[in-house]
Parts: C-alpha cells; sequence; structure tokens
C-alpha cells in the first residue's frame, strides 16, 4: 500500500469512528506517523482528502460491481444472490466507509462532494435495475423503479444490522431470503400502479452508468491488483516481499495455458490466511471457477 493510499485508509477509519468533523489532520498524520507538513505534501486540505477517499471508493466501487457477473452458467436467480452475496462481501471489505457515509459525514455545501454522493445514488439505482431484470424479464419493467429502491433500501438496512450492529447473519440466508421475497412480490398481483414512474425517474434514466461489462480476463487482473495493493508490511519488510511475491505467482500461474492446479491451491491457501483477504479470495475463486482454471 503507498503512502497516499495510507492516509486515506487512515482518514477513512478515523472519519468511521470520531466523524469527519471531529478529526483533525493532525490525528490523521498522526495514525500514518508522519508530520502533519508531510500530509500536506499529498492532500492540500481534509476537504481535499474526503473528496478523493470518495472518488477512490467510487472506483472500487465500480470495479466491484463489474467484477459481479461471475458466471453465466448460473440460472438467473441464482445469479441474483450471488451477486447479493459478493456485494455483502464488498461491503464488509470496507466497512469502515460505508459507516462514514452512513452515519458519520455531515451533510455538505462542496458541490463536488454533492455531485459525487448523487453519482454514487444514481450508479447504484442503475445496477440494481439492471440485475432485476435480468433476474426476472421484461415483466418487472412497468414497475422496475420501485423496485430497484426496494433492494437498495433492503441491502442498506441488512448491511446495517450485519455490520454496525455486528448481528450474525449469513450472506447468503440473507441474499435467499431477500430473493426469494422477491419473487412473491414479482408473481404478485400485476393491476398495482408503480409509484416511480419514468417521468418521476428521468434524472436516473438519462444518467449514463459507469459500470462497463468486463472480460474475466480483466476480472480476474483487477482482482490480483487489489490482493497485490493489501499487501501486509512495510515495503521494505519480509512480510511485504512474500506476500507480493505470492501474488505475482498466482497471476504467472494462472497466464500460463497449462497452470499447475496444486501451486494455485498451494498459494491460495497462502493468501486465504490473511482475515483481510477473505472477500476477495471468494471472488477470485468464484471467477477462476467460471473460468474453468480452478
Amino acid at each position: 500500500m503507498d503512502k497516499r493510499e495510507e492516509i486515506m485508509q487512515a482518514a477513512i477509519h478515523l472519519f468511521s469512528e470520531k466523524g469527519y468533523a471531529s478529526t483533525s489532520v493532525q490525528e490523521i498524520a498522526h495514525e500514518c506517523k508522519i508530520s502533519k507538513g508531510t500530509l500536506y505534501n499529498f492532500f492540500d486540505s481534509k476537504e481535499a482528502l474526503l473528496i478523493e477517499v470518495i472518488q477512490y471508493n467510487y472506483k472500487k466501487m465500480l470495479r466491484q460491481a463489474e467484477n459481479l457477473n461471475l458466471d453465466d452458467t448460473l440460472p438467473k436467480k441464482e445469479k441474483l444472490v450471488q451477486k447479493i452475496v459478493v456485494q455483502f462481501v464488498g461491503i464488509r471489505e470496507n466497512k469502515d466507509y460505508m459507516h462514514m457515509l452512513l452515519s458519520a459525514l455531515p451533510p455538505h455545501d462542496n458541490p463536488e462532494i454533492l455531485l459525487m454522493m448523487k453519482r454514487n445514488q444514481f450508479t447504484m439505482m442503475n445496477w440494481y435495475k439492471e440485475c432485476l431484470i435480468e433476474a426476472y424479464g421484461s415483466k418487472v419493467k412497468p414497475y422496475i423503479w420501485d423496485l430497484a429502491l426496494m433492494l437498495q433500501g433492503i441491502m442498506k438496512e441488512y448491511a446495517t444490522l450485519i455490520f454496525r450492529d455486528q448481528k450474525d447473519m449469513s450472506f447468503e440466508d440473507v441474499a435467499r431470503f431477500i430473493v426469494a421475497r422477491f419473487d412473491t412480490i414479482v408473481e404478485g398481483p400485476a393491476d398495482i400502479k408503480p409509484v416511480l414512474t419514468t417521468e418521476e425517474m428521468e434524472e436516473y434514466i438519462s444518467f449514463k452508468t459507469e459500470i462497463k461489462s468486463r472480460s474475466p480476463e480483466e476480472q480476474m487482473l483487477d482482482l490480483l491488483d487489489e490482493l497485490r495493493r493489501k499487501a501486509p508490511g512495510t515495503e521494505a519488510s519480509l512480510e511485504h516481499e512474500e506476500y507480493v511475491s505470492a501474488v505475482n505467482a498466482l497471476e504467472q500461474e494462472l497466464e500460463k495455458e497449462t497452470p499447475k492446479l496444486f501451486l494455485i491451491k498451494a498459494l491460495f491457501l497462502y493468501l486465504n490466511a490473511l482475515d483481510i483477504n477473505r472477500g476477495l479470495m471468494k471472488q477470485l475463486e468464484k471467477l477462476l471457477k467460471a473460468m474453468k482454471r480452478l
């Protein structure tokens, strides 16, 4: 992890724990074991740091959403279940940031921050809409925005219970319950008028989502890059060097025409030993199985 990213991670942790307004630049610098002056070499102000934190995590959210098209061989509803599971895993990986957004960030009058928050909202609503249409087909289109809003709200509330209130719930059980309830809603009476009409949601409809369909190979490389960024210790430490070497060795083996399965499994065991990697390794495992490389 480079110093710029280390500062952002420290800021997210402190903003989540103490709140944005109550966290000083000096505290963030102290958390990173650098001087306040050094921090200002990377970020002009606390607000500039917050803006970059939101931008960085927005891009990370896009990568996660792009990487959720894991296996086209799955039945459509099962694919929706697995997308919900992987999204919960992603939230767990990023729970300090989510807590910061939901609880610790005060209203802002900075137009750049307001625009980024709106972009986040539009992107996720459009993504939920596409997930539901993929799972249930054209019959949900007349009231798709109501369903997308419901799914977004359900995800937010379950995430709050699981991560903020530390309720011990299986992601798989929650995902299957959510999809089963949506089955009931979709199969219910079809004569109910939508609340969120196309006119009401015109701003969302005209929004050009940045979520792209990516090849499995591109998704694999993204996940490996994310693993590298989680390297423990300082760059000069043996622990850091061994970890990065393991990720590099895994990438090299996966790119071979006939990779050695025993070596891939051994590297998986090594990288899975770190708790911070569990979510990413699960995503990578699903992707490699879909690519017939594991």
